[in-house]
């Protein structure tokens, strides 16, 4: 998104060193499911909460950047 801030870091729970264990496990072999994130990736909060807590914080405009939901102005079109 920024020079400073990945999109994974986005999502509720990932900070700097789940945001490079990821990438890194990523590199070596794609994530087949998020059983296989979970299981691969340790400490890692339950992926398909945080993507849907970050749906809810777009659709309250919560959230600067969106990753899941169209901006209001789409909408309203």
């Amino acid at each position: 998104i920024t020079n400073r801030l990945h999109s994974l870091e986005l999502l509720p729970g990932i900070g700097k060193k789940h945001m490079w264990d990821i990438l890194e496990e990523r590199q070596r072999e794609p994530f087949k499911s998020f059983e296989d994130l979970r299981h691969r990736v340790k400490g890692l909060p339950d992926p398909v909460k945080m993507i849907a807590r970050r749906i809810l914080d777009e659709l309250e405009n919560k959230d600067r950047y969106r990753l899941f939901v169209g901006s209001r102005r789409i909408f309203r079109e």
